[in-house]
């Protein structure tokens, strides 16, 4: 049987949840489970005893891996056990901010192409050494942001961006991490900033990731460093922030339209997972 139930990161009125919903089949129901954690992975192993046809998925995150984007949701375990699938990309902003979907959900009202291209690229090189660093930083499993609240009520309240994206001020905010979470364990600051530094030239232009931003950066920091080109194209609100108004005009218009999973191919290969995916034999 087909997946008929599919646990989530978020609350009910999360963005994840809203865009989901519109990727699966009505006979999908689409349950969120808060945030990805080690109860998340033990939930879905242990609600299959009540229901088989149970997955996840979950955001991305950073990967120190090296990958190749083939537009797939990616498999995903927990204890040797397929609990489902992770977003290829970072997390739902990176889908969201995908020029293919702004144009199609937002037809005559999106900004040209060449114009809104532009401006992801710009916000992707402001955020690129900062991206390397929070990359370094989770490759040995450490808190990987830092920065101040942007009092933006689209973001959580957890999130930080930093006024300042320098390498020199990667590299203090590094060594601050590692020096006050690293315990008894035996990774020192200079680790962390060697694969910080080696991974430069990947998220620098022209790089490997810097490439496929869409897929490595994370969509929530390219949406910040985006905030005053929405505002020039004219996503502004007396009421809410420019990316609040065009995340919200994106996703709304999403839930009104038909077929949004043939939008992108990864959309369509976690609908066909959904549809033909099966866990029993697990159990």
């Amino acid at each position: 049987m087909p997946i008929n139930i599919l646990y989530c990161e978020g609350n009910s009125k999360s963005i994840d949840i809203r865009v989901i919903r519109q990727l699966l089949p009505k006979e999908c129901i689409v349950h969120p489970l808060g945030g990805k954690t080690r109860s998340f992975f033990d939930s879905v192993i242990n609600d299959r005893r009540i229901n088989p046809n149970l997955a996840g998925i979950v955001d991305h995150d950073f990967d120190c891996r090296d990958i190749k984007p083939i537009n797939q949701p990616l498999p995903c375990h927990h204890q040797q056990i397929q609990i489902g699938w992770a977003w290829e990309r970072k997390e739902i902003e990176n889908y969201l901010i995908d020029p293919i979907v702004v144009q199609r959900a937002l037809q005559k009202q999106a900004p040209s192409s060449e114009e809104y291209q532009l401006a992801l690229r710009e916000a992707a090189q402001k955020i690129s050494t900062y991206t390397a660093a929070r990359t370094a930083l989770s490759c040995f499993n450490f808190k990987n942001f830092w920065g101040e609240e942007t009092k933006n009520q689209y973001f959580p309240k957890t999130y930080l961006f930093p006024r300042r994206l320098g390498k020199e001020t990667c590299e203090t905010k590094i060594r601050e991490i590692v020096d006050q979470y690293k315990g008894d364990r035996i990774v020192k600051a200079e680790d962390v900033i060697d694969k910080f530094t080696n991974l430069l030239d990947l998220f620098h232009v022209n790089g490997f990731r810097f490439n496929h931003y869409l897929t490595f950066f994370s969509g929530k920091d390219l949406l910040y460093a985006m905030q005053d080109k929405l505002r020039t194209f004219g996503f502004d609100s007396s009421s809410s922030s420019p990316l609040e108004f065009f995340i919200e005009k994106i996703v709304t218009r999403m839930e009104r339209a038909e077929n949004v999973w043939d939008w992108l191919p990864e959309w369509q290969e976690l609908r066909k997972l959904i549809i033909n995916s099966s866990f029993n034999s697990e159990y």
